[in-house]
C-alpha cells in the first residue's frame, strides 16, 4: 500500500477537530473523510500510530492481516507538532512540491520539509513586520 501524504494530513486534521475526550471509530473517520477508502484510512492510521502521531486502541485477531482499529484516541504531541507545520494550505502545497522534487514522501521527510517551510514562513513574516 501507498501512504498518501494528503490522507495523512486530512486524518490528522479530522482527529484534531474532534471534541476533547471524543474517541473516533474508523467508521466515524470514514464519514468525515469520504474521499478515502476504508482501507486507505485504516492503513494511514496504523502508520501514523507507528510514526508516533496518533494514539490508537487496536485489536488483533487470527484472521486479520493487520491490527484492527477499535478507537482513535487522540493526536500525540508529535502529531500536533507535525500538523501545526502543515495546517496552512499554502505551506502544505510547498511541502508537497519540495517532497515531489526530492522524490521522498516518508513521514520523516515530510516532517523535516514542513519544519523548513514553516521556518522560512516565520523568517519572511518577521522581515515584513520589522
Amino acid at each position: 500500500m501507498v501512504l498518501s501524504p494528503d490522507c495523512v494530513r486530512d486524518v490528522l486534521l479530522a482527529v484534531e477537530s474532534s471534541s476533547f475526550g471524543e474517541r473516533l471509530t474508523l467508521d466515524a473517520l470514514e464519514e468525515k473523510l469520504p474521499q478515502y477508502s476504508e482501507e486507505d484510512l485504516w492503513y494511514t492510521c496504523l502508520k501514523l500510530e507507528e510514526g508516533g502521531y496518533l494514539d490508537l486502541i487496536t485489536i488483533t485477531g487470527l484472521r486479520m492481516p493487520m491490527p484492527g482499529i477499535k478507537e482513535i484516541k487522540s493526536l500525540t504531541y508529535c502529531g500536533h507538532e507535525f500538523l501545526d507545520t502543515v495546517r496552512e494550505e499554502s505551506n502544505w502545497g510547498k511541502v508537497k512540491t519540495v517532497a515531489k522534487k526530492a522524490g521522498t514522501f516518508s513521514l520523516t521527510s515530510l516532517g523535516e520539509i514542513a519544519k523548513e517551510v514553516a521556518k522560512a514562513a516565520i523568517i519572511s513574516a518577521l522581515q515584513s513586520s520589522l
